[in-house]
């Protein structure tokens, strides 16, 4: 890496945490009248969560990760944290912004998780060695490094020989996609399996449809791949295994009931890509 590409990566880092510092969800917290962490809201807030993603019970196996030393990469409002925690994993949160470190440091303390470790760092120069966790867990958190090449294969060095992972990013193939920009998408689709992948972050109008905080301001940085090319990006791996999940409520969307959408629409053209894979 050059030194130019070094402080490029620097200056993404440090808008990032200033940017994640404010939880991701707490507009959502906002909404549904969350003021404060203590239990009670928590668990509102994660039952309301499970409840609009319901399949994530489906692709993260808590149950399987007992007794298992488990890395989580973007640890947001902490849902995912607690959940993993209480299952008697091994614990381990890595966040590159303070305020999530915090939240997740937060609950592994309310359930008495003690041995759990929560830090703030980025994965693309990871706290740890290679090959010490038997799971990975990053939803939504590798496409906002600003290098989603190296964030997966960071993620392959960090696990064991037949380890796991689960990391979810946004498709470039969506409904989302092909209703703003319908050519690029398919151009961006058809030829996804012929070339590497190469791909700048989305506008900001793009960004602001995905990840926004409280003033209304975009995250900072935002990649978006294609199945095909989620599958070049990760094919270090010994089994790969994706699935598209998540419709949104925008438009007449509103109208037509979540599971429906989600069972039949979300695997063709969802928001988001579900990557399953072992080392």
């Amino acid at each position: 890496m050059t030194t130019e590409s070094i402080a490029d990566q620097d200056e993404i880092d440090a808008k990032n945490a200033a940017f994640w510092d404010e939880l991701c969800g707490s507009q959502l917290a906002q909404q549904i009248g969350i003021s404060d962490d203590s239990p009670a809201s928590l668990k509102k807030f994660d039952d309301w969560y499970f409840d609009f993603y319901p399949y994530l019970y489906r692709h993260i196996p808590f149950a399987r990760m007992k007794t298992k030393r488990v890395l989580e990469v973007g640890l947001g409002y902490g849902t995912v944290s607690q959940k993993i925690a209480e299952s008697g994993a091994h614990y381990h949160g890595l966040d590159i912004a303070a305020g999530p470190v915090g939240m997740a440091a937060h609950r592994c303390r309310l359930i008495g998780a003690n041995d759990a470790i929560v830090q703030q760092g980025s994965i693309l120069n990871p706290p740890f060695d290679d090959d010490t966790f038997d799971w990975v867990v990053a939803i939504g958190c590798l496409h906002h490094t600003g290098n989603l090449p190296d964030a997966i294969k960071a993620v392959e060095k960090l696990l064991k020989p037949g380890g796991q992972a689960m990391i979810m990013v946004y498709s470039a193939a969506s409904y989302r996609q092909f209703a703003s920009e319908p050519i690029r998408t398919s151009m961006r689709k058809l030829g996804s399996g012929m070339r590497a992948y190469s791909a700048p972050a989305g506008d900001e109008d793009e960004r602001v449809a995905y990840d926004a905080n409280l003033k209304g301001a975009a995250a900072p940085q935002t990649e978006f791949v294609t199945k095909s090319e989620l599958r070049q990006l990760c094919k270090g791996f010994s089994d790969i295994q994706i699935r598209a999940e998540n419709i949104g409520a925008e438009g007449i969307l509103r109208f037509v009931p979540r599971p429906f959408l989600n069972r039949w629409v979300g695997p063709r053209f969802g928001l988001d890509l579900y990557c399953s894979l072992v080392k």
